[in-house]
């Protein structure tokens, strides 16, 4: 990871069929890239739901400000100065 990348926080909205039923969503995560907060979408909810990627209809995806989050985890991971000790 180069040290110029920072993570972002994405709200992603959509919905996901299931049985007959249709359930939207909103979701917020952490990650770098809009493609590894697609991923980290479509593993947890196939993870909880037993859901395919062909199940999930994402409508958008859109970077947030600390101020926007709504999520308790996700707010506490952002405006803590917690760091991962890593090696190079």
């Amino acid at each position: 990871m180069n040290n110029n990348e920072s993570v972002k926080v994405f709200r992603i909205i959509g919905s996901f069929k299931q049985r007959r039923e249709t359930t939207p969503f909103s979701k917020e995560l952490s990650a770098l890239t809009e493609e590894q907060a697609k991923d980290r979408l479509f593993a947890e909810f196939g993870s909880r739901n037993r859901l395919k990627k062909q199940q999930i209809r994402i409508s958008s995806i859109k970077i947030i400000t600390p101020e926007e989050i709504t999520d308790p985890f996700v707010k506490k991971l952002v405006t803590t100065d917690f760091k991962i000790p890593y090696e190079d």
